[in-house]
Protein backbone atom coordinates (compact mmCIF):
# COMPACT_ATOMS: atom_id res chain seq x y z
CA UNK A 1 0.00 0.00 0.00
CA UNK A 2 1.26 3.56 -1.13
CA UNK A 3 2.24 6.86 1.54
CA UNK A 4 -0.86 8.17 -0.03
CA UNK A 5 -3.68 4.92 0.55
CA UNK A 6 -2.02 4.95 3.78
CA UNK A 7 -2.44 8.95 4.42
CA UNK A 8 -6.15 8.54 3.15
CA UNK A 9 -7.02 5.84 5.24
CA UNK A 10 -5.77 7.71 8.51
CA UNK A 11 -7.79 10.60 8.07
CA UNK A 12 -10.53 8.84 6.58
CA UNK A 13 -13.37 11.07 8.00
CA UNK A 14 -10.87 14.45 6.46
CA UNK A 15 -11.14 12.58 2.86
CA UNK A 16 -14.74 12.02 2.85
CA UNK A 17 -16.07 15.50 3.37
CA UNK A 18 -13.43 16.75 1.80
CA UNK A 19 -14.15 14.41 -1.03
CA UNK A 20 -17.66 15.31 -1.38
CA UNK A 21 -17.33 18.68 -0.48
CA UNK A 22 -15.94 18.98 -4.12
CA UNK A 23 -18.38 17.29 -5.42
CA UNK A 24 -20.58 19.15 -4.08
CA UNK A 25 -19.03 23.00 -5.40
CA UNK A 26 -18.67 20.96 -8.76
CA UNK A 27 -22.21 19.98 -9.18
CA UNK A 28 -23.32 23.25 -7.98
CA UNK A 29 -20.73 25.14 -10.46
CA UNK A 30 -22.72 22.86 -12.84
CA UNK A 31 -26.52 23.64 -11.86
CA UNK A 32 -25.66 27.42 -11.96
CA UNK A 33 -23.45 27.45 -15.66
CA UNK A 34 -24.45 24.66 -17.67
CA UNK A 35 -28.26 23.91 -16.34
CA UNK A 36 -29.63 27.27 -15.99
CA UNK A 37 -32.97 26.00 -16.69
CA UNK A 38 -34.78 25.00 -14.01
CA UNK A 39 -38.79 23.91 -13.14
CA UNK A 40 -38.52 26.11 -10.38
CA UNK A 41 -36.87 29.47 -10.24
CA UNK A 42 -34.18 30.04 -7.41
CA UNK A 43 -31.67 31.79 -6.30
CA UNK A 44 -28.25 30.13 -7.11
CA UNK A 45 -25.60 31.63 -4.63
CA UNK A 46 -28.38 30.46 -1.87
CA UNK A 47 -29.55 26.95 -3.91
CA UNK A 48 -25.62 26.35 -3.72
CA UNK A 49 -25.88 25.66 0.08
CA UNK A 50 -28.47 23.33 -0.52
CA UNK A 51 -26.55 21.20 -2.91
CA UNK A 52 -23.36 21.49 -0.83
CA UNK A 53 -25.28 20.62 2.60
CA UNK A 54 -26.69 17.75 0.46
CA UNK A 55 -23.57 16.52 -0.66
CA UNK A 56 -21.69 16.89 3.38
CA UNK A 57 -23.97 14.76 4.28
CA UNK A 58 -23.09 11.47 2.09
CA UNK A 59 -19.63 12.69 3.54
CA UNK A 60 -20.84 11.77 6.79
CA UNK A 61 -22.67 8.64 5.77
CA UNK A 62 -19.85 7.24 3.56
CA UNK A 63 -17.53 6.00 6.50
CA UNK A 64 -20.17 4.41 8.29
CA UNK A 65 -21.88 2.92 5.46
CA UNK A 66 -18.74 1.54 3.96
CA UNK A 67 -17.61 -0.04 7.58
CA UNK A 68 -21.01 -1.62 8.47
CA UNK A 69 -20.67 -2.81 4.24
CA UNK A 70 -17.08 -4.72 5.10
CA UNK A 71 -19.02 -6.71 8.09
CA UNK A 72 -22.10 -7.35 6.42
CA UNK A 73 -21.00 -8.18 2.67
CA UNK A 74 -18.31 -10.62 4.42
CA UNK A 75 -20.19 -12.32 7.12
CA UNK A 76 -23.65 -12.24 5.43
CA UNK A 77 -23.22 -11.60 1.86
CA UNK A 78 -24.06 -9.96 -1.04
CA UNK A 79 -27.50 -10.16 -0.90
CA UNK A 80 -27.45 -8.42 3.14
CA UNK A 81 -25.01 -6.23 1.65
CA UNK A 82 -27.60 -4.82 -1.54
CA UNK A 83 -30.63 -4.24 1.02
CA UNK A 84 -28.14 -2.25 3.20
CA UNK A 85 -27.48 -0.12 -0.12
CA UNK A 86 -31.07 0.64 -0.36
CA UNK A 87 -31.39 1.39 3.42
CA UNK A 88 -28.59 3.72 2.93
CA UNK A 89 -30.07 4.93 0.26
CA UNK A 90 -33.39 5.75 1.75
CA UNK A 91 -31.91 7.04 5.06
CA UNK A 92 -29.91 9.78 2.57
CA UNK A 93 -33.26 10.20 0.52
CA UNK A 94 -34.91 10.98 4.08
CA UNK A 95 -32.32 13.39 4.62
CA UNK A 96 -32.28 15.49 1.40
CA UNK A 97 -36.16 15.89 1.76
CA UNK A 98 -35.67 16.80 5.59
CA UNK A 99 -32.48 19.15 4.24
CA UNK A 100 -33.97 20.77 1.73
CA UNK A 101 -37.21 22.25 4.12
CA UNK A 102 -34.76 23.25 6.43
CA UNK A 103 -32.14 25.10 3.86
CA UNK A 104 -35.21 26.39 2.17
CA UNK A 105 -37.10 27.68 4.94
CA UNK A 106 -33.99 29.11 6.46
CA UNK A 107 -31.95 30.58 3.65
CA UNK A 108 -35.49 31.33 1.23
CA UNK A 109 -33.62 30.66 -1.81
CA UNK A 110 -36.79 29.53 -4.01
CA UNK A 111 -38.56 32.13 -5.20
CA UNK A 112 -42.13 30.02 -5.10
CA UNK A 113 -41.29 27.66 -2.44
CA UNK A 114 -44.36 26.78 -0.18
CA UNK A 115 -44.28 25.17 2.91
CA UNK A 116 -47.29 23.55 2.64
CA UNK A 117 -47.02 22.26 -0.83
CA UNK A 118 -44.03 20.78 0.04
CA UNK A 119 -45.33 18.86 3.26
CA UNK A 120 -48.70 17.94 1.81
CA UNK A 121 -45.92 15.89 -1.20
CA UNK A 122 -43.43 14.98 1.50
CA UNK A 123 -43.86 11.39 0.10
CA UNK A 124 -43.66 12.27 -3.88
CA UNK A 125 -40.29 14.01 -2.97
CA UNK A 126 -38.70 10.91 -0.87
CA UNK A 127 -39.86 8.55 -3.74
CA UNK A 128 -38.45 10.37 -6.48
CA UNK A 129 -35.24 11.54 -4.55
CA UNK A 130 -34.56 7.97 -3.42
CA UNK A 131 -33.81 6.90 -6.86
CA UNK A 132 -30.16 9.21 -6.80
CA UNK A 133 -29.99 8.76 -3.29
CA UNK A 134 -30.05 4.90 -4.32
CA UNK A 135 -27.81 4.95 -7.18
CA UNK A 136 -25.09 6.97 -5.42
CA UNK A 137 -25.14 4.20 -2.40
CA UNK A 138 -24.66 1.70 -5.32
CA UNK A 139 -22.00 3.47 -6.98
CA UNK A 140 -20.37 3.27 -3.51
CA UNK A 141 -20.49 -0.24 -2.85
CA UNK A 142 -19.31 -0.66 -6.64
CA UNK A 143 -15.51 1.70 -5.66
CA UNK A 144 -15.35 -0.28 -2.51
CA UNK A 145 -15.98 -3.89 -4.21
CA UNK A 146 -13.27 -2.84 -6.48
CA UNK A 147 -11.05 -1.22 -3.88
CA UNK A 148 -11.19 -4.31 -1.97
CA UNK A 149 -10.56 -6.84 -4.72
CA UNK A 150 -7.31 -4.47 -5.04
CA UNK A 151 -6.12 -4.49 -1.69
CA UNK A 152 -6.81 -8.26 -1.28
CA UNK A 153 -4.85 -9.19 -4.36
CA UNK A 154 -1.62 -6.66 -3.23
CA UNK A 155 -2.03 -8.20 0.46
CA UNK A 156 -2.10 -12.03 -1.24
CA UNK A 157 1.28 -11.12 -3.46
CA UNK A 158 2.54 -9.23 -0.15
CA UNK A 159 1.71 -12.81 1.99
CA UNK A 160 3.21 -15.01 -0.80
CA UNK A 161 6.85 -13.20 -0.89
CA UNK A 162 6.88 -13.16 2.43
CA UNK A 163 6.04 -16.88 2.50
CA UNK A 164 8.73 -17.71 -0.33
CA UNK A 165 11.05 -15.72 1.62
CA UNK A 166 10.47 -18.02 4.74
CA UNK A 167 10.88 -21.30 2.78
CA UNK A 168 13.93 -20.18 1.19
CA UNK A 169 15.55 -19.13 4.65
CA UNK A 170 14.15 -22.31 5.95
CA UNK A 171 15.99 -24.31 3.40
CA UNK A 172 19.76 -22.22 3.41
CA UNK A 173 18.72 -23.01 7.55
CA UNK A 174 18.50 -27.02 6.87
CA UNK A 175 21.12 -27.04 4.72
CA UNK A 176 22.98 -25.42 7.31
CA UNK A 177 22.61 -28.01 9.80
CA UNK A 178 22.80 -31.16 7.52
CA UNK A 179 25.92 -29.87 5.90
CA UNK A 180 27.46 -28.22 9.32
CA UNK A 181 31.17 -29.87 10.63
CA UNK A 182 30.17 -32.07 13.62
CA UNK A 183 26.74 -33.62 11.93
CA UNK A 184 29.47 -34.39 8.34
CA UNK A 185 31.87 -35.94 10.83
CA UNK A 186 29.54 -37.77 13.07
CA UNK A 187 28.10 -39.44 10.03
CA UNK A 188 31.10 -39.98 8.27
CA UNK A 189 32.96 -41.71 11.12
CA UNK A 190 30.16 -43.70 11.60
CA UNK A 191 30.62 -45.17 8.15
CA UNK A 192 34.47 -45.52 9.08
CA UNK A 193 33.51 -47.59 12.17
CA UNK A 194 31.36 -50.15 10.54
CA UNK A 195 33.82 -50.18 7.41
CA UNK A 196 36.99 -51.05 10.30
CA UNK A 197 34.51 -53.66 11.88
CA UNK A 198 33.86 -55.53 7.90
CA UNK A 199 30.30 -54.22 8.49
CA UNK A 200 31.11 -53.09 4.82
CA UNK A 201 26.87 -53.26 3.82
CA UNK A 202 25.64 -51.19 6.74
CA UNK A 203 28.40 -48.75 6.02
CA UNK A 204 27.55 -48.64 2.20
CA UNK A 205 23.36 -48.38 3.68
CA UNK A 206 24.40 -45.75 5.57
CA UNK A 207 26.27 -43.88 2.94
CA UNK A 208 22.90 -44.61 0.69
CA UNK A 209 20.77 -42.75 3.10
CA UNK A 210 23.05 -39.86 3.77
CA UNK A 211 23.45 -39.16 -0.16
CA UNK A 212 19.40 -39.56 -0.39
CA UNK A 213 18.85 -37.12 2.64
CA UNK A 214 21.23 -34.79 0.93
CA UNK A 215 19.47 -35.26 -2.79
CA UNK A 216 16.02 -34.39 -1.15
CA UNK A 217 17.05 -31.24 0.27
CA UNK A 218 19.02 -29.80 -2.93
CA UNK A 219 16.17 -30.79 -5.12
CA UNK A 220 13.28 -30.53 -3.14
CA UNK A 221 10.80 -28.34 -5.08
CA UNK A 222 10.29 -24.99 -3.25
CA UNK A 223 6.56 -25.69 -3.00
CA UNK A 224 5.06 -24.08 0.14
CA UNK A 225 2.56 -26.50 0.82
CA UNK A 226 2.89 -30.74 0.42
CA UNK A 227 1.42 -33.80 1.75
CA UNK A 228 1.97 -34.80 5.18
CA UNK A 229 3.45 -37.85 3.98
CA UNK A 230 5.88 -36.49 2.06
CA UNK A 231 7.32 -34.57 4.90
CA UNK A 232 7.56 -37.51 7.03
CA UNK A 233 9.16 -39.54 4.54
CA UNK A 234 11.90 -36.49 4.29
CA UNK A 235 11.96 -36.99 8.09
CA UNK A 236 12.37 -40.39 8.22
CA UNK A 237 15.53 -40.26 5.80
CA UNK A 238 17.13 -38.44 9.05
CA UNK A 239 16.49 -40.24 11.47
CA UNK A 240 17.39 -43.49 9.79
CA UNK A 241 20.67 -42.03 9.74
CA UNK A 242 20.21 -41.28 13.60
CA UNK A 243 18.97 -44.92 14.06
CA UNK A 244 22.45 -46.13 12.70
CA UNK A 245 24.38 -44.07 14.85
CA UNK A 246 22.79 -44.68 18.12
CA UNK A 247 21.66 -48.11 17.41
CA UNK A 248 19.52 -49.77 20.20
CA UNK A 249 19.98 -46.68 22.65
CA UNK A 250 17.29 -44.71 20.39
CA UNK A 251 13.56 -45.93 19.99
CA UNK A 252 11.63 -44.02 17.74
CA UNK A 253 8.03 -44.71 16.31
CA UNK A 254 5.60 -43.19 14.38
CA UNK A 255 1.66 -42.95 15.05
CA UNK A 256 0.35 -41.71 12.24
CA UNK A 257 -3.15 -41.59 11.23
CA UNK A 258 -3.08 -43.19 7.01
CA UNK A 259 -5.79 -39.91 6.46
CA UNK A 260 -4.16 -37.25 7.85
CA UNK A 261 -0.74 -38.44 5.76
CA UNK A 262 -3.19 -36.58 2.42
CA UNK A 263 -3.37 -33.67 4.58
CA UNK A 264 -1.21 -30.14 3.73
CA UNK A 265 1.47 -28.96 5.49
CA UNK A 266 4.09 -26.01 5.31
CA UNK A 267 7.06 -27.63 3.90
CA UNK A 268 9.97 -28.58 5.94
CA UNK A 269 7.86 -27.80 9.07
CA UNK A 270 8.70 -30.86 11.33
CA UNK A 271 12.66 -31.70 10.88
CA UNK A 272 13.43 -28.14 13.27
CA UNK A 273 11.79 -29.91 15.78
CA UNK A 274 13.46 -32.93 15.40
CA UNK A 275 16.36 -31.65 14.97
CA UNK A 276 15.66 -29.85 18.15
CA UNK A 277 14.50 -32.73 19.98
CA UNK A 278 18.01 -34.26 19.35
CA UNK A 279 19.98 -31.20 20.39
CA UNK A 280 18.32 -30.55 23.54
CA UNK A 281 16.70 -33.78 24.58
CA UNK A 282 18.10 -37.15 23.19
CA UNK A 283 21.65 -36.19 22.87
CA UNK A 284 21.99 -36.05 26.91
CA UNK A 285 19.41 -39.27 27.75
CA UNK A 286 21.20 -41.77 25.75
CA UNK A 287 22.40 -43.55 28.73
CA UNK A 288 18.22 -43.55 30.03
CA UNK A 289 17.20 -45.43 25.75
CA UNK A 290 15.52 -41.65 25.43
CA UNK A 291 12.79 -41.69 23.20
CA UNK A 292 11.47 -39.81 20.19
CA UNK A 293 7.50 -40.21 19.18
CA UNK A 294 5.72 -38.88 16.29
CA UNK A 295 2.07 -38.98 15.86
CA UNK A 296 -0.34 -37.24 13.45
CA UNK A 297 -4.10 -37.77 13.91
CA UNK A 298 -7.37 -35.74 12.68
CA UNK A 299 -9.14 -34.01 15.81
CA UNK A 300 -12.40 -32.35 14.03
CA UNK A 301 -11.22 -30.03 11.47
CA UNK A 302 -8.04 -29.79 12.42
CA UNK A 303 -4.91 -31.81 11.48
CA UNK A 304 -2.77 -32.69 15.07
CA UNK A 305 0.79 -33.44 14.54
CA UNK A 306 2.76 -34.27 18.04
CA UNK A 307 6.77 -34.58 18.22
CA UNK A 308 7.73 -36.02 21.71
CA UNK A 309 11.39 -36.57 22.98
CA UNK A 310 12.83 -37.81 26.27
CA UNK A 311 14.12 -34.47 27.95
CA UNK A 312 13.41 -31.55 30.06
CA UNK A 313 12.34 -28.33 28.62
CA UNK A 314 14.40 -25.44 29.26
CA UNK A 315 13.17 -21.96 29.49
CA UNK A 316 15.11 -21.09 26.31
CA UNK A 317 12.94 -23.44 24.16
CA UNK A 318 9.64 -22.71 26.04
CA UNK A 319 10.19 -18.84 25.68
CA UNK A 320 10.56 -19.70 21.80
CA UNK A 321 14.08 -18.74 21.81
CA UNK A 322 15.56 -21.45 19.74
CA UNK A 323 15.65 -20.91 16.33
CA UNK A 324 13.94 -23.72 14.75
CA UNK A 325 10.83 -22.70 17.18
CA UNK A 326 10.83 -19.59 16.07
CA UNK A 327 10.99 -20.39 13.02
CA UNK A 328 7.91 -23.24 12.87
CA UNK A 329 6.08 -20.37 14.78
CA UNK A 330 6.54 -17.49 12.20
CA UNK A 331 5.84 -19.95 9.32
CA UNK A 332 2.31 -20.88 10.48
CA UNK A 333 1.07 -17.31 11.74
CA UNK A 334 1.91 -16.54 7.89
CA UNK A 335 0.09 -19.28 6.61
CA UNK A 336 -3.09 -19.29 8.68
CA UNK A 337 -2.99 -16.64 10.76
CA UNK A 338 -5.02 -17.46 14.10
CA UNK A 339 -5.81 -21.12 12.57
CA UNK A 340 -3.01 -22.49 13.64
CA UNK A 341 -1.41 -23.28 17.06
CA UNK A 342 1.84 -24.48 18.17
CA UNK A 343 2.86 -25.33 21.86
CA UNK A 344 5.94 -26.74 23.20
CA UNK A 345 5.04 -28.20 27.31
CA UNK A 346 6.57 -30.79 29.76
CA UNK A 347 3.96 -33.56 29.56
CA UNK A 348 4.73 -36.75 32.17
CA UNK A 349 8.50 -36.62 31.43
CA UNK A 350 8.60 -35.66 27.85
CA UNK A 351 9.23 -32.55 25.42
CA UNK A 352 5.53 -32.57 23.46
CA UNK A 353 6.29 -29.86 20.42
CA UNK A 354 2.40 -30.25 18.87
CA UNK A 355 0.68 -28.30 15.46
CA UNK A 356 -2.67 -27.81 15.31
CA UNK A 357 -3.40 -26.20 11.79
CA UNK A 358 -7.04 -26.25 10.04
CA UNK A 359 -5.76 -28.65 6.92
CA UNK A 360 -5.95 -28.55 3.35
CA UNK A 361 -6.59 -32.05 1.13
CA UNK A 362 -4.70 -32.97 -2.38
Amino acid sequence: MSIRSNLLLKHKWMTSLLFWLTVGVLFSLYRALLNPDEAQPVIWYKHSSYLITLHLVWGALTIPYLKALQKVYYEKGLVRAILLTAAVGLVHSLATVLLYFIVAYVIPFATTFDVKKYVAGVEINIVSSFFISWLTAVVIFIVWFGWSGLQEKERQAKLNAELQAQLVQTQLQMLRMQLNPHFIFNTFNTISMLVRANKNEEATDMLAKLAELLRVSLYKKETQLIPLQAELEYCRHYLDIEMVRFKDRLKVTFEVDPDSEKKLVPSMILQPLIENAFKHGLMNSLDAAPLLKIESKEEGEELCISIKNTGKLKPLNENGSSIGVHNVRERLKLHYGDKAHFTLEQQNGLVVASIKIAYEQV
